[in-house]
């Protein structure tokens, strides 16, 4: 086994939720590394969500303030037909989510399926849906959290976000408002910039969301369902809030640095 990866703090994974709107491309082919690992490698890591796999994944949270902690809930992780469920509890802050037990170094291409029915309603509480990746040092030190995210906040319009946080600012990328979600979301990282896409179901053609920058640190992969954001202080939660995630796939890396337990 090679150097072991510590967990990412998923809680970073959702920030600011006003973000300004950017021009969208299609591109519909992985991303080409010439110096890829070879697909059976690749393959090992990707998951269908066929069982909770324990050598890929582990379970991850975090909150934001002690009003948060105080009454944190987690939430639900089931396997259901083939897909990874993630249902938040009512009462109080909620949150689910994985982080993988393995790091990619140098250039990537990921992606997985989400699928998110926002509840609608005069809701006291958010709904958030994230897929992230962070940049650490050598020590596990964050550095850099780059973000897709399917949000509402309180009873504001529902939206899709990409943006990155380095040096404690949250930079804006992209915003679109949606209703629900049942689709794709990927990161490719390709030098010094990561590109986030986006394609619904059905659909055969990625639609580019923006371009961020980015280091060459190795990077942790996570994804997460919570019912808050990082600023809020109380919550009623009368309602559960329900997420599929699906079909994790690491189409491209230059190397794969796996956990040493």
């Amino acid at each position: 086994m090679r150097n072991k990866f510590t967990g990412l703090t998923i809680g970073l994974l959702f920030l600011s939720l006003f973000v300004v709107l950017v021009s969208c491309a299609t591109d519909k082919t992985p991303l080409q590394l010439q110096n890829s690992i070879p697909e059976n490698e690749l393959a090992y890591y990707s998951d269908s969500f066929d069982l909770l796999r324990e050598d890929v994944w582990e379970k991850a949270g975090h909150v934001f303030k002690a009003e948060q902690l105080a009454s944190i809930k987690i939430a639900d992780m089931t396997i259901e037909k083939g897909r990874l469920r993630i249902k938040t509890k009512t009462g109080g802050f909620s949150k689910g989510g994985l982080v993988s037990k393995f790091a990619l170094r140098g250039d990537f291409d990921v992606q997985v399926d989400f699928q998110i029915d926002f509840v609608a309603g005069h809701l006291d509480m958010d709904q958030v849906l994230g897929f992230g990746i962070v940049e650490k040092t050598d020590a596990g030190t964050p550095v850099r959290l780059t973000s897709i995210s399917l949000s509402k906040k309180g009873n504001n319009k529902s939206g899709m976000i990409s943006g990155y946080l380095a040096q404690g600012k949250y930079n804006r990328g992209f915003w679109q408002s949606i209703d629900n979600f049942n689709g794709s979301v990927r990161f490719t990282r390709t030098g010094d910039q990561v590109s986030t896409f986006y394609r619904k179901k059905g659909q055969s053609r990625w639609k580019k969301m923006c371009a961020l920058p980015s280091g060459q640190l190795d990077i942790s992969i996570g994804f997460v369902l919570q019912n808050f954001t990082n600023d809020r202080t109380s919550i009623t939660a009368t309602r559960s809030i329900k997420a599929y995630v699906d079909n994790f796939a690491i189409n491209a890396a230059q190397e794969i640095i796996e956990s040493e337990i």
